[in-house]
């Protein structure tokens, strides 16, 4: 995972996005492999601490650059920001029963475009289901090496 210095990182608001809460992914495709990626990401650990990154990939090139440079290559990061595409381009299924527990202030912003999708998803960790999202999509998006 990523750390900020005394603090959680970007890392665990991947974590979160890949963990699905109430949600069936192997009934969702996942994007093609040549689709465009660019996305950028934000993580806020509730303490004042922020980070971003930025990733895009094409057929032929992938680059990372901020946060996201520390954890894994970028065609690593591309790959599973593909798996996880549906996360990204679509809003949570409407009638999750989540259980009510709530998961600490860090929150997640993931903005951008897969393969001419618009992705404007915000996670947060304030009931079962978003920390679930929250940690799915951190964990894809910081995959270690």
């Amino acid at each position: 995972m990523l750390r900020a210095a005394g603090g959680w990182a970007l890392a665990v608001v991947a974590a979160a996005m890949l963990a699905g809460c109430g949600t069936d992914e192997t009934q969702r495709p996942t994007a093609n492999a040549g689709a465009p990626i660019a996305l950028a990401i934000t993580y806020a650990d509730g303490a004042g601490q922020v980070l971003t990154g930025r990733l895009a990939c094409t057929a032929t090139e992938q680059h990372a650059t901020g946060a996201l440079t520390r954890r894994a290559p970028a065609a690593r990061l591309c790959a599973q920001a593909r798996d996880i595409a549906p996360a990204l381009t679509q809003p949570p299924a409407g009638r999750r029963a989540c259980t009510q527990v709530y998961g600490g202030p860090q929150t997640m912003r993931v903005t951008g475009t897969i393969g001419g999708r618009a992705v404007d998803r915000r996670f947060r960790r304030t009931n079962g289901c978003e920390i679930a999202d929250f940690a799915r999509v951190g964990a894809a998006l910081t995959a270690t090496r």
